[in-house]
């Protein structure tokens, strides 16, 4: 073989080389635009059923957990806001807890203000009450009393109330519960330990949500059907992540307007501050026969998630209990719960998405979702 055969035989094999590595890259990164789930290979999540059952309209699901100087006890698990409050008899502070001065949190839905006094403490995360699973180390509030807003829908003042344990871990939430983000207190996404043992960096920080468990952690069973929206990253302290509101286009009676979504399960009915010229009057109730269709992250072809009601039409099986209207700053949809009789939820706090996956319980004709990732546009 001459010199100059020897070259271009190099030449030609470099090439390939190249071509191939540049091929399987571009593969790789349509392979993770296609089947975003591939991220979670190798990890594994803990499933916890919820206490009180399957999601329904007559009560907020319930997670077990244990704090210090008390015994396990079921919270109410709440996407609608951020951080554990509990009345004293479910917590009293010991040896490593460390003191963090006054605080509240305020529940726009209800008009509840809960006061008193935060702590850095650890929480376990129980599957039920016997079996730990994970322990977390966040702020928790230790409620002392309850004021209200001027025009709370449903609240009483209360000093030194009892029975209170509600356990807030959705993101986005800290400037409509009147609070700073300064410390964790998510404790879905702030865990130290697993009591299996394994490494905690084996459970990604963020959880998937079906009608009758919670997941902490994603595996690609778990998320393999869900089309992933992207969400955008606000400031944060370091070791405290969280991400923009949920983006969303809605047409309400074909009026259509963008603005952002939340899930939200402390409540069975839907917030909604609409889009201009519908027509809706804000403080008041949707009046039967509007209709309302949501388009997850917007709308485009294909459909990435999208749903849809008629109000006064109970058949469908994510209609919630009413459509209030409300005034808000911008285009507004808090979903309520009954969101999750048709769909699986996902938030990834570590990757910055949201997924939504279609379960099968509902028909095609109030919705759908077409598995992938989309950016916000």
């Amino acid at each position: 073989m001459t010199r100059m055969t020897r070259s271009l035989s190099v030449s030609l094999l470099a090439f390939a080389v190249a071509t191939a590595l540049t091929t399987d890259g571009r593969a790789q990164v349509a392979d993770r635009t296609q089947e975003p789930w591939r991220q979670y290979e190798g990890l594994t999540a803990l499933e916890i059923p919820f206490a009180n059952g399957p999601i329904s309209m007559e009560h907020v699901p319930q997670v077990w957990l244990k704090l210090n100087g008390a015994a396990p006890r079921w919270f109410g698990m709440d996407t609608g806001s951020t951080g554990i409050v509990t009345s004293a008899e479910h917590f009293r502070p010991g040896p490593g807890d460390v003191a963090q001065g006054p605080g509240r949190l305020v529940y726009n839905s209800s008009g509840r203000i809960l006061n008193g006094e935060h702590y850095l403490t650890d929480v376990v995360i129980q599957r039920d009450a016997h079996t730990p699973l994970a322990t977390a180390r966040v702020q928790v509030l230790r409620v002392t009393h309850i004021t209200c807003l001027e025009h709370a829908r449903d609240c009483r003042p209360e000093e030194n109330p009892r029975n209170v344990g509600f356990m807030g871990v959705g993101f986005d939430r800290d400037s409509a519960q009147g609070t700073a983000v300064s410390a964790p207190k998510n404790p879905f996404v702030s865990l130290t330990s697993l009591a299996s043992g394994q490494p905690v960096s084996r459970v990604r920080p963020g959880y998937v949500i079906t009608r009758n468990a919670v997941h902490l952690g994603m595996t690609p069973d778990l998320t393999r059907h869900m089309a992933f929206v992207k969400l955008t990253p606000k400031t944060h302290p370091p070791g405290v992540p969280d991400w923009n509101g949920a983006p969303m286009t809605i047409a309400v009676d074909g009026r259509p307007g963008r603005g952002t979504m939340l899930m939200d399960t402390g409540i069975d009915y839907m917030f909604l501050s609409p889009p201009d010229g519908t027509g809706l009057r804000r403080g008041h109730v949707a009046p039967e026969g509007t209709r309302i269709e949501i388009y997850l992250p917007d709308r485009r072809q294909p459909q990435p998630a999208h749903y849809n009601l008629t109000v006064g039409r109970r058949g469908n099986p994510l209609h919630p209990a009413k459509v209030e209207v409300v005034k808000d700053a911008g285009i507004f949809v808090n979903t309520g719960r009954m969101f999750l009789q048709g769909f699986d939820y996902l938030y990834d706090a570590a990757g910055g998405y949201v997924g939504y996956g279609w379960n099968g319980r509902v028909s095609h004709e109030y919705g759908g979702v077409t598995p992938g990732v989309s950016a916000v546009r």
